[in-house]
């Protein structure tokens, strides 16, 4: 019921930007409140309580704290890095259908088997993997047979983390960091302006006009400095178009072929039952 001796009308409405600022701050001060009473951690329990008291529904808290639990790893594959060339990580998150064991299962099946990554370190929510130095896996990578780019296995740790929204959904979230291959990039325009500056020194001498010696050291660094952002570009784009295809994996599980079918009846009925 509206009060008559407010100097504010109920009418007003919040747009989606203010809104978000005003949950935002209105928990930030339920939080310092709590901290002041020696509380300065909440548990899951206590957030949905708090979300259900302003009408916001359990699943989407429970989704909101599954991405948070994913933004750890994300955030440290993204700490200092330089901006130069832009970002050296590569993100993709989705929410998919399955157990989240089942899914980090599945995600380690791919990217062992098409990306040459190996396990380095393993959670129960969380993978962290690098390339493979192996022979086998070296030369498989350098002839690339199958055109699939190994595009992932140029990452110094690739991580997979998972997070359990509710009985039957699952936040998956992955991280690249593609700093090695950022790095060899930015080595191409400084290794050209050396040359150029070495094609340009006897110009000092031989010419009456000394600051032409300028001219190769800038061109040669300028047409480099294209090709490693142009270079740079095109393999992060290509590295963020394979997280996503892994995601579309797990989400539309390829068919078996018919002579996969076939193989597998065959199978079925000739060995013995157990």
């Amino acid at each position: 019921m509206t009060n008559p001796n407010s100097l504010t009308p109920d009418s007003r409405t919040l747009d989606r930007a203010a809104l978000e600022r005003v949950l935002a701050r209105a928990m930030e001060l339920h939080v310092r409140s709590d901290a002041a009473d020696g509380d300065d951690q909440l548990s899951e329990s206590r957030v949905l309580d708090i979300a259900r008291e302003v009408g916001i529904s359990p699943e989407a808290v429970r989704q909101a704290m599954a991405e948070e639990r994913a933004r750890s790893p994300l955030a440290a594959a993204e700490r200092d890095g330089g901006q130069m060339l832009g970002d050296p990580t590569v993100s993709a998150a989705r929410v998919l259908a399955g157990m989240p064991a089942e899914l980090l299962g599945k995600l380690e099946a791919l990217l062992t088997r098409d990306e040459t990554l190996g396990v380095i370190r393993r959670f129960p929510d969380r993978l962290v993997l690098e390339p493979r130095q192996g022979l086998v896996d070296q030369i498989a990578r350098g002839m690339d047979f199958g055109g699939k780019g190994y595009y992932l296995s140029r990452a110094s740790e690739v991580v997979v983390s998972v997070g359990g929204v509710d009985a039957g959904r699952t936040h998956v979230a992955l991280a690249a960091d593609l700093r090695p291959a950022r790095s060899k990039r930015l080595a191409i325009p400084v290794v050209l302006l050396v040359l150029g500056a070495l094609a340009g020194a006897p110009l000092v001498v031989l010419t009456l006009y000394p600051w032409l010696a300028a001219v190769p050291p800038l061109v040669f660094g300028w047409l480099g400095w294209q090709w490693a952002r142009s270079s740079w570009r095109a393999m992060r784009r290509q590295a963020m178009v394979s997280l996503e295809r892994l995601l579309d994996r797990l989400e539309y599980p390829d068919k078996p072929s018919s002579a996969q079918q076939l193989i597998e009846g065959l199978a079925k009925s000739f060995l013995p039952l157990k």
